[in-house]
This record gives C-alpha cells, structure tokens and sequence, in this order.
C-alpha cells in the first residue's frame, strides 16, 4: 500500500521542485505586472482594492488576501514579484524549504488575489493548493500520514474532476470523442506540433480522446493502491501531461501537474536511480498532532468539494466558500466544453477612419504567415485573455474597454505588452476591433503560399472607439 514511510525521497524532493514551478510563475510577471495591474496598467490594483473596500468594508482584508493593501504602487508590485524568485531560487537549492514555501504561497495569494481578469486560471489555485499540502508535508522528514493521504487525495482529485467535467458537459464532441481533433487549432496559443497533428486522421483523435478519458477517470482510482500500481499509474499521467505539453502551450500547467504526480514513485524507484533515502526520525508529539488535525481538515474540506462536484450540497459549498479566498480545496476541470471554431480578435488603429492598421499581439495567431511557436511555460496574459473574447459581449469586457482606451492614449506600459504597434510615433485617433475565423492550412496551402493560417473576415467586435 502507499505507506508514508516508502515515499520519503520523493516527500523531500518535491519543495524543491516546487520551487522550481514557483520560479516559472513569478518570472514572466517582470515583463507583465506593470502593463496588466500597475498604477498606469489596464486594471491597476489601485483602483481594485479601492472599490472592494468600499463595498465590502472591513471583511475586505479577508476576502482578497494580499500584501498590496499596504502598497499597490508599481515598485511594490515589481518588488512582490522580485522577492517571489528569490524565494523561489532559495527553495530550488533546500534553504529553509518550509518557510520558503509559505512565502512563496503567500507572495503568490497577493498577486492572485488581485489579478482579477488575468489570474483567473485553474493553474494558479492548483499550485497554491499543492504548495499548501506539500508546506505540511515538509515539515517532518517522514511523512505524516493524514497529510500523506490529503495529499494523495488530491492528485486523485485534480484527475477525475478534469475528465469527470468535460462528461458532465453534455458536449457532443466529448461524447462522440471528436473533441481533441478541435482542439489542436481552437486551443488558447497552438504551437507548431499542434498545426501537423491537426492533420492526423479522425481514428487517432478518438483514440486520443479515450486514452485521455481512461487516464483521467480510471487511472485515479488505482494509485490508492500498490507501489508497483502506483508506477504504472505515474507512467500514465506523465504520458498524457507530455502530449498536452507537446501539442499546446498552457502556462506552467503541466510542469506543476508532471511534478506533483511524482509523489506516486516510491524509495525503492528513486534508490535503483541513485537517490538516497534520507535519515528519518519520529518527529514531536505536538508536531505531530498538530500535522494530523490539518491534514485531515484539508482532507475533510477536499471531500466536500469532491461531493459537491457530484451532489451539489449547499452546507458544503457555504463553507467551501469561506475558505475559496485562500484556495484550499478547488474546483477543477478545464475544457468541459470544446471550442469547435476559432474566432480572433484583430485590433485596429487609423488616424482618419478610413485607413486602418492591425496591432498583433506577441504569441496568439496573427499573420497568416506566422509560424505558431512554443512558448510555455512563459504566459502572455493579455494574449490569453483575448482567446476568451469571442464568449462575452464587448460592454461586458472591461478589460477590454480599458485596453483600447490605452492604446488611444499611446500608454506605453500597456503597448510593451504586444509585439507590434503600428502607430510608434503617435496614438491612432480611432480604433476598432474586427473578428476573424481562423484556420490550419492544409499540406498544400502551406507548400504554396508559406501560410500557417487561412483567415476569412465575419464582422465586428464593439464599435469604433475613440477619446472623443
């Protein structure tokens, strides 16, 4: 059975490995944070928490949970996501891994608290929601066992609710398992792998789409079992995380989910690969008591939330509701319904209403001729955020608003965030937004006209703005 005991090498690596994760999510937010949250940004943090604490008073401090309510200029948010890596690097390299991953957690909880629409991902709750586990799980060298079992409980967790959702959805392109075969082109950021398996015949996307299903919903019952089980199990889960890896870019998603699914390989594994079982002893009572009570409330609170995936249950989710702030026990599933068509947003400026000019972001499609690239574990938020565009109304996306509203002005912290603004010189008088339907050429499109992308115009995104 999976007995703490037999998993301490793995119990001892993984703050390190996290620190690692942690390094890749606090990086890209050097070259972001100011453009997204800060005083000139397009949602500035400022004006957030002014607006949270006059609707919610008091109970504001608990509820968004971030060290920005002393400080929320531009150099505290640079310097939040400055100490983020240091922390990050010390824990890489073993220094005090406890206290080092309650800063990291803590120092992620700030800038997720008040990221709004741009840390709004599945990836960011579930890191913390590891973190939190493992922080109790370094704390002894062997393993307590409730934490052992709320940790293991939640790699369980994460697997069947991402494949349970996507069942639950009633998508027919779940159903008839046709839905990885839209997905390689109408996913968030394609890569280039993703443009030729786009190519693969419907038999290999129905395979694709069981594998998937099978390791997702039946494999995690099984790593409750033996250790030779478990092996299995891990081979499993890190052969799907590497062809979602292969075939898209999400963020550090599948460098956090690959590094936690380790905790299945056990010491006799890591010791035929040279690791050392480190010394273990038993640790303090009161240490030790007090390591049981909260693995088994984490363990008790990731039940509820288990339960009210399958039963809604309102007692449950109130007082999951009270915890949400602090992501102890979440909620998740990605993809439950398969974007069948892929819809772009192309900004434009013109200085006459007549003449228009196409601004392009950094990594989402653009140029027909622009081959899709591999760019995770980096994230361009602002990229991210326009593939969900096409789902709301203009009048319901204020970040959207916002945005244009910053290129009218010429902002150039907001500007920094793209990769390419055609008005250098001064800000467009106008700017539009129209939609595009983009698809995957074919072998013979691309081997004629060099293009990774047919585009066919369909009409209008919101009207044509200006400061006027």
């Amino acid at each position: 059975m999976f007995s703490p005991e037999d998993y301490t090498i793995i119990a001892n690596l993984l703050p390190r490995l996290l620190g690692a994760i942690y390094f890749i999510a606090f990086w890209p937010f050097l070259f972001q944070i100011r453009g997204l949250l800060g005083e000139n940004g397009i949602l500035p943090v400022t004006l957030y928490l002014s607006y949270i604490k006059q609707r919610l008073g008091k109970r504001a401090y608990y509820l968004v949970p971030s060290l920005f309510w002393f400080n929320a200029s531009n150099r505290a948010l640079m310097g939040v996501c400055a100490l983020g890596i240091v922390c990050s690097l010390l824990l890489v390299f073993g220094i005090y891994p406890s206290f080092m991953l309650l800063c990291v957690y803590l120092l992620y909880l700030s800038i997720i608290s008040v990221g709004q629409d741009f840390l709004s991902f599945g990836w960011e709750v579930f890191l913390q929601e590891v973190a939190l586990n493992t922080l109790l799980l370094s704390l002894t060298p062997m393993p307590n066992l409730m934490v052992w079992i709320s940790i293991n409980f939640l790699l369980f967790r994460f697997y069947l609710q991402s494949g349970v959702v996507k069942l639950q959805s009633q998508d027919p392109n779940w159903k008839n398992l046709t839905a990885v075969a839209f997905h390689y082109e109408s996913q968030p950021i394609p890569n280039t792998v993703a443009w030729y398996f786009h190519k693969l015949p419907m038999w290999f996307h129905k395979f694709s789409c069981l594998f998937m299903y099978f390791v997702e919903i039946v494999a995690p019952f099984f790593l409750f079992l033996t250790e030779e089980i478990r092996l299995v199990v891990c081979f499993l889960f890190l052969s799907l995380q590497f062809f979602i890896w292969l075939t898209g870019n999400f963020s550090y998603l599948n460098y956090v989910t690959i590094v936690f699914s380790l905790i299945l390989l056990n010491n006799s594994f890591l010791e035929y690969w040279g690791m050392t079982t480190p010394q273990v002893f038993a640790p303090p009572l009161l240490l030790d008591s007090f390591l049981s009570v909260a693995g088994a409330s984490l363990l008790t609170l990731q039940v509820f939330r288990l339960w009210d995936h399958f039963f809604p249950n309102a007692r449950f989710r109130t007082i999951l509701n009270q915890v949400s702030n602090l992501h102890l026990a979440n909620r998740y599933g990605i993809f439950a319904i398969m974007t069948t068509t892929r819809y772009e947003m192309v900004v434009q400026g013109s200085d006459d209403g007549k003449t228009w000019k196409e601004y392009t972001f950094k990594h989402k499609p653009s140029e027909l001729s622009r081959r899709p690239r591999r760019i995770a574990p980096y994230q361009p938020r602002i990229d991210w955020q326009a593939w969900f565009l096409p789902f709301r109304p203009f009048n319901q996306e204020y970040w959207f608003q916002s945005f244009i509203a910053h290129c009218l002005r010429g902002n150039k912290e907001v500007l920094a965030l793209l990769r390419h603004n055609p008005f250098p010189d001064h800000p467009p008088k106008y700017i539009n937004t129209v939609v595009y339907i983009y698809t995957f050429t074919s072998f013979a499109e691309k081997k004629a006209t060099g293009n990774w992308w047919n585009r066919r115009f369909i009409g209008f995104y919101g009207p044509i703005c200006s400061l006027k």
